[in-house]
């Protein structure tokens, strides 16, 4: 009867085990080039925090990442004559135990302004962003959103997550890698960056 019942108790916790909800990265449109020099944009689902700044290189404004508490990167990850260009941006934010996201953006050649930015047919821009943290003297993933694809037409689209009060893995030193790619030319293009390490309470 008494192994019955340590059988029954286990069973519960297991199934109790099972419930608990995962928290699940968010992905959606990154943020327009409709900003107004100025603004502060955040990403809810990251806590990554943007400021619009005029470019009159990029022939308006555009989005960066605030650095105050905050590490990133960005680059191009695919440039062609032929099937366009993809930037990226990467970031990595300390507040409230920390979070991250990543943009993807897609131009048409020669990708130098604003105007060459175009739009990804539905399930044909991607983005996806892992937390790394420091220890034992190697990089270990602590969270990975997977590849989150556009839903909608866009020039733009965001893989986010949040690690909410306190960094998933304990404190320590984290960063973020950011990975995005579009279909072009009937293959996937792209690659991924790293922001700079970050200590997280």
């Amino acid at each position: 009867m008494r192994r019955l019942r340590l059988f029954a108790l286990s069973c519960s916790f297991l199934v109790g085990l099972t419930l608990v909800p995962a928290v699940a990265a968010a992905g959606g449109p990154a943020p327009s080039d409709n900003c107004v020099p100025g603004t502060v944009w955040e990403d809810r689902a990251s806590g990554v925090k943007y400021l619009c700044v005029y470019d009159e290189a990029y022939g308006g404004p555009r989005w960066v990442l605030m650095r105050t508490g905050q590490e990133g990167a960005s680059g191009w990850l695919s440039r062609s004559s032929t099937n366009g260009c993809l930037l990226a941006f990467v970031g990595l934010s300390g507040y409230s135990g920390g979070g991250a996201d990543a943009i993807a953006r897609s131009f048409r050649w020669p990708c130098a302004t604003s105007v060459d930015r175009t739009n990804q047919p539905i399930g044909e821009l991607r983005s996806r962003v892992a937390i790394q943290r420091y220890a034992s003297g190697g990089w270990s993933t602590c969270r990975d959103s997977g590849f989150q694809y556009n839903s909608a037409p866009a020039t733009g689209w965001m893989a986010s997550l949040d690690m909410g009060a306190s960094a998933d893995c304990g404190p320590g030193t984290y960063r973020a890698l950011g990975y995005g790619s579009f279909f072009q030319g009937g293959a996937w293009r792209g690659a991924s960056l790293l922001t700079p390490a970050l200590a997280l309470p």
